[in-house]
C-alpha cells in the first residue's frame, strides 16, 4: 500500500506512519517508530505533516500526546487537493508558455541546430515540426524503419497526422521494406503518398521547408534538427532520388 499512498502525495515515511497507526491503533511516538523503524528525531515532523493533511489525529493522555490514524476516507481528501494543485500549477504552466512564446530572440541565426534524446525527445522534436509547418505545405520522410512504427505509432497516427491532415499538409514517405502493413495504413491517410525501398536501416530523415532532422531508432532512440537551407535542399534533392528509385 505504500505506493498507492505515495501516489495520493505522501512521502514514504508518512505513508508507513499512517499504516502503523491504522493497523495498530492509537499509540505513542515509541511505538510507532520501534514498528516502523524511522528514527525518532524524524517521527514528530512525519506527523505534524500528517496531522496537517487531516489523516492523523491525537489527544492528551496524562499530558502525553497518543496519535490516531483517520479513517482511509480522509485519503480521498488529500488526492482531491492534489489534484486541484495540479490543475493550478498547470494554468500557471501554460500562462507561463504564452509569454515566453512572445519574447523575440535577440539573434536569429541562419543555422540552428537541437538536439533531442529517448522517446520523449522525439516526440518533442515533432512537436517543433508540427509547430513549423503551415497551411498547404508538404514534408517528406524517407527509409522509416520498422523500429519508428513499433516505438511511436500511436503518437504518429493520432497526434502528427490528425493534426497534418486538419492543416492541410501534404507528405511522402518512403518506408523500409518489411512495413507494408504500416505502409497500408499510411496510404488510407489523406495528403499521403507512400513508397517502399529495399533497405533495412533504423534511422530515417525527413525534410520540412528550412528544416531537416534525422533521428535513430536504436536501443537509445535519439535525433537532431538543424535549421539550414542548404541541408533541406540538399536533402530534399536526395529524396526525390530515392523517390525515383522506390516502387
Amino acid at each position: 500500500m505504500i505506493e498507492e499512498l505515495r501516489l495520493a502525495g505522501l512521502s514514504e515515511k508518512e505513508a508507513k506512519t499512517y499504516l502503523d497507526l491504522l493497523q495498530y491503533g492509537e499509540n505513542q511516538t515509541g511505538k510507532i517508530c520501534e514498528r516502523t523503524k524511522i528514527p525518532s528525531s524524524q517521527i514528530y515532523q512525519i506527523l505534524k505533516n500528517l496531522l496537517k493533511n487531516g489523516l492523523v489525529t491525537y489527544k492528551l493522555i496524562n499530558n502525553i500526546k497518543v496519535f490516531s490514524a483517520s479513517k482511509p476516507d480522509s485519503l480521498k481528501n488529500l488526492f482531491e487537493e492534489k489534484e486541484k494543485e495540479i490543475k493550478q500549477e498547470k494554468q500557471q504552466l501554460i500562462k507561463a508558455i504564452a509569454k515566453l512564446k512572445v519574447i523575440p530572440p535577440k539573434i536569429e541565426r541562419l543555422t540552428d541546430f537541437k538536439y533531442y534524446q529517448g522517446i520523449r525527445g522525439i516526440k518533442s522534436l515533432y512537436t517543433e515540426i508540427m509547430n513549423s509547418w503551415e497551411k498547404g505545405d508538404e514534408y517528406y520522410i524517407a527509409s522509416a524503419p520498422l523500429e519508428s512504427f513499433q516505438k511511436l505509432e500511436g503518437f504518429f497516427r493520432e497526434i502528427v497526422h490528425k493534426k497534418r491532415i486538419r492543416d492541410k499538409v501534404k507528405l511522402k514517405i518512403i518506408i523500409n521494406k518489411g512495413s507494408e502493413n504500416k505502409g497500408k495504413i499510411r496510404a488510407k491517410m489523406p495528403l499521403t503518398q507512400i513508397k517502399y525501398l529495399n533497405i533495412n536501416t533504423k534511422t530515417e530523415y525527413g525534410v520540412l521547408n528550412d528544416l531537416f532532422f534525422l533521428i535513430s531508432y536504436g536501443k537509445e532512440p535519439y535525433a537532431l534538427l538543424i535549421k539550414d537551407k542548404n541541408f533541406a535542399q540538399t536533402y530534399k534533392a536526395f529524396f526525390e532520388f530515392l523517390w525515383n528509385t522506390a516502387i
